[in-house]
């Protein structure tokens, strides 16, 4: 085991040895002090990531230049679902829930809507 602990944010002695992988299980081990120790091992009871997106889609939709609503999603499929139950919900649409649909609706019925839907890359460092 080594002498101090092996994060390396710490100073601290080390107290024990804990296993460690980053994404698939392996026999790695690491030393750490009881404080490193205490919130490595309630991370990985309670909070471990297991994947993270690379790309969102980003919705918002305005009314004059204010957000009125607003929503991030994992596929652009959602961002139009949740586009199409706000305007059922809060200004009457009735149609499907497919762009085109709703492009021509707002056209004719809520131009003072603007609606924006992007891919967005999430920063994993």
């Amino acid at each position: 085991m080594e002498k101090h602990c092996q994060n390396p944010l710490c100073e601290n002695e080390a107290t024990h040895v804990v296993p460690v992988s980053v994404d698939r299980p392996s026999d790695q081990q690491r030393a750490l002090c009881a404080v490193c120790e205490e919130v490595y091992t309630w991370g990985v009871q309670h909070g471990q990531i297991t994947s993270t997106p690379k790309k969102v889609w980003v919705l918002h939709v305005t009314e004059k230049d204010s957000v009125v609503h607003a929503g991030i999603f994992r596929s652009k499929r959602r961002a139009v679902k949740d586009l199409a139950q706000y305007l059922r919900s809060h200004e009457g649409y009735r149609g499907p829930e497919d762009l085109p649909s709703i492009c021509d609706w707002m056209a004719e019925h809520k131009e003072h809507l603007g609606v924006d839907i992007f891919p967005a890359a999430v920063d994993l460092s």
